[in-house]
Formats: structure tokens, C-alpha cells, sequence
């Protein structure tokens, strides 16, 4: 006999907003402020322009689903290879769609007076029992170039700690916005995107993707001595995280676009035995860190067999995750 059962099919809202300021020269020092931004119980600070007023955009989820892809990708490569892959880091870019053709400014640690480029700031913030991790690319362009604008795209790359080396995905559009604005020579451009992964639950942290910031607060505290089971109670074993119960590791996935959402599916199939008349499957997942507290989770889900004296029971199990663009 053969069941299958969703164990959880947890959403997590991928949200986008942005705001592009221009300034005259002279007011340079009155836009950028030191910003204090928190990842947990840590505080540190960033210079930044005002975060208010920032506006909607539009996520790419069939570049948010490219991501997602290598990001799984490398994530299980890195607990199970032994040695360094070749993959450079892609950096962080933001395309400027002109009349005349695009600029693009690319990752840079800092903000200078006559350079374009993007920095990255990180928040981690935990509440109402879950966690959101924001993304703030700060674009800049202060030199005396002048054009005119029409649209505006954030390019992300994610990247996977690891002690054998660091995996860096490639550079993907992730959003983008119409932005019709323009730049005079005798003034800077600043542009603020946040980007928001909202409502992850704990045992969740693990599989949503780190995106390139420049402090690096992520992967110095990372250890990815992180484990996951999936345990199916057979009615005679100890039923907990870490019992005696039939267990599998999660291990292959499939990614897919759905509507305006990216799915994440985990499938996972394990023998129970015979005479299990009720099914219950539990995930227990585990992420150390070194800096920040210990994140534990877990959930369950119960079916009852449609039929009864099967002599031999395999269940197959689906632990899906939808990642929803707005």
C-alpha cells in the first residue's frame, strides 16, 4: 500500500520596494545618514539615504526561480562535497534603461564621490515566530554624467558558507520597475531597493537563499553543520527528533513557476512495514550557528489509510515551500 501525504506547503512572501532620489551636489552630505540595522540581537550601522517613501515593484519570479534553483543547488553540494568548486561571485548590479542605452552600476564595499555602484545592507529580524531577512541595495552614481530613464532592474546573486569554500550563484534579475526620472550633471543619483523574504518559519531559514551583502554578517556566522530528518512514525518507535523511527534526509528537489510564485518541492519516500493503520511524518531540522542562537523547528502532518489490513505500508511524503512574488 502506498500513501502520500503533504507534510506542509508553507508560503513565503518575496516583497520588493524602491525609490530613487536625485540631489544637487552641494546637498550630498544632508542625504546620506548612518542607518542602524539589526541582524537579531546585533546592531550595526550603514550609510544610506532616508528609507522612507519607497514604492512598489514588480518581482521576477522566473529570475527568483533561476535563483532559488542554484541556490538548492549548491547548498547540497557543499554538504556533500569534500572539495572547493570554481564559481566566482557575481556581484550585485542595478540596470539603468536610458534613451541612449543602459547603465549599470555594479557591486562596490562603499559609497565615493565620483563612481557608480551598489552597496548591500542585511537585517534579520525575528518575529511573530518567524523570521524576515531584508535586502537594502543602495545604487549610486556620483559623477557628472546626465541621462534620462525609463526603467529601472535590481540584478541579486546568493551564495552558500561553507568551510570546504564559498558557492555563489549567478547574477539574475530578480526585479525590476518603470522609473522615468532624469540625472543632471551638476547632480548625484541615489537609489534604495529593499528586498524582503517575509514569513519564513524557523526550520526554514536553512533553504532560503543569503543574497551578496558587503559586511558579510551571514557567512561569518554560518556553520553548516546543519542536519535535517524527516522521521515516518511505523507505531512501535520512539516518535521524536532523534527517536528510532524510520528516517530519510531531504535530498533531491524540484523548483517550478506557479501563477506569481516560485515552488520548492522536497519529495521523500520511506518503507514503514506492516500493520500501520495511522501515519504520521515529522521534520526536524537543525542550523548551528556561531553568533546567533540555535534555530530548531519542526511539523507534522497525520493521514489515515483509506483501506485496512495491508500487510506493508511505503508512504511518500512532499514538503513543498511556495515563494509568492508581490
Amino acid at each position: 500500500m502506498v500513501q502520500k501525504v503533504v507534510l506542509r506547503n508553507e508560503v513565503v512572501k518575496v516583497k520588493g520596494r524602491v525609490k530613487v532620489i536625485t540631489v544637487k551636489k552641494e546637498d550630498f552630505d544632508k542625504i546620506l545618514k548612518l542607518t542602524k540595522l539589526r541582524v537579531l540581537d546585533k546592531e550595526y550601522e550603514a550609510l544610506m539615504p532616508p528609507l522612507d517613501g519607497l514604492q512598489k515593484n514588480t518581482i521576477d519570479v522566473n529570475g527568483l526561480a533561476t535563483l532559488m534553483q542554484q541556490y538548492m543547488t549548491y547548498l547540497y553540494l557543499s554538504t556533500n562535497q569534500t572539495s572547493n568548486p570554481t564559481h566566482p561571485m557575481s556581484p550585485a548590479q542595478i540596470n539603468l534603461i536610458t534613451q541612449s542605452g543602459n547603465i549599470l552600476l555594479s557591486y562596490s564595499s562603499s559609497i565615493s564621490l565620483n563612481s557608480q555602484g551598489v552597496t548591500v545592507y542585511m537585517q534579520v529580524l525575528e518575529e511573530n515566530n518567524g523570521w524576515t531577512f531584508q535586502y537594502y541595495y543602495v545604487g549610486f552614481d556620483t559623477t557628472n554624467s546626465s541621462y534620462t530613464t525609463s526603467e529601472l532592474e535590481l540584478y541579486v546573486s546568493a551564495y552558500v558558507y561553507s568551510s570546504i569554500g564559498n558557492y555563489y550563484t549567478n547574477t539574475v534579475r530578480i526585479a525590476y520597475t518603470n522609473a522615468s526620472f532624469t540625472k543632471a550633471s551638476d547632480s548625484y543619483l541615489f537609489i534604495v531597493w529593499l528586498i524582503e523574504f517575509q514569513n519564513i518559519p524557523s526550520y526554514l531559514v536553512f533553504f532560503t537563499p543569503i543574497l551578496q551583502n558587503n559586511v558579510g554578517i551571514i557567512p561569518n556566522m554560518l556553520q553548516l553543520g546543519t542536519s535535517d530528518s524527516v522521521y515516518f512514525d511505523n507505531g512501535s518507535c520512539n516518535f521524536s527528533c532523534g527517536g528510532n523511527c524510520p528516517s530519510t534526509s531531504l535530498g533531491g528537489f524540484i523548483t517550478y513557476v506557479q501563477n506569481n510564485s516560485v515552488v520548492l518541492e522536497f519529495p521523500l519516500t520511506a518503507p514503514l512495514g506492516a500493520g500501520v493503520s495511522n501515519v504520521q511524518v515529522l521534520l526536524c531540522t537543525t542550523v548551528g550557528f556561531q553568533e546567533l542562537p540555535t534555530i530548531s523547528g519542526s511539523t507534522s502532518a497525520t493521514l489515515t489509510p483509506p483501506v485496512s489490513g495491508a500487510t506493508f505500508y511505503v508512504v511518500i511524503a512532499t514538503i513543498t515551500v511556495t515563494y509568492q512574488g508581490s
